[in-house]
């Protein structure tokens, strides 16, 4: 290649001359040494720095546990509801075709159904996850900090 690109580029992505400009993408800013290798390892923790500074690895794996509880069947119902509707949709069209109210058919509502239920469980999940992960979150806060505050005693 001689530094052309093989398709015409748009004026804006050009210089005055006509010349390709180069794209100038920062590169990912530096990692932080203090920060978990892996973000699944604490939730959603935020300013948990170091899952090693936990005593208890028991205590992430409770806040895990309770996250999967209500995420993993909400998602296997959702998709699946969503999978039914185009498995129905190509197998049974005259099913999804048979009218309800007017020109309102079976299929249109099995779909707005499914709409309202995905509204449905991301507010459950919602509530799921303040009423029982939030709380066992702040727990394993305050643990670090206890934990900060005597190795600063030190």
């Amino acid at each position: 290649m001689n530094g052309h690109h093989p398709y015409p580029q748009p004026a804006a992505h050009r210089e005055p001359g006509g010349v390709p400009r180069a794209a100038a993408r920062p590169g990912p800013p530096p990692a932080d040494p203090r920060a978990p290798r892996d973000l699944r390892d604490v939730g959603d923790l935020g300013d948990l720095r170091d899952p090693r500074d936990l005593r208890d690895p028991r205590d992430l794996s409770e806040l895990r546990r309770v996250r999967r509880s209500f995420a993993i069947p909400a998602a296997v119902t959702v998709v699946g509801g969503h999978l039914l509707l185009v498995l129905l949709s190509g197998v049974a069209p005259g099913l999804m075709a048979v009218p309800l109210l007017g020109h309102l058919t079976f299929g249109l509502t099995l779909a707005l159904a499914l709409f309202a239920a995905l509204f449905l469980t991301a507010w459950r999940y919602d509530r799921h996850m303040r009423n029982r992960f939030d709380p066992l979150a702040d727990e394993v806060r305050a643990q670090r900090d206890r934990t900060d505050a005597r190795r600063g005693e030190r």
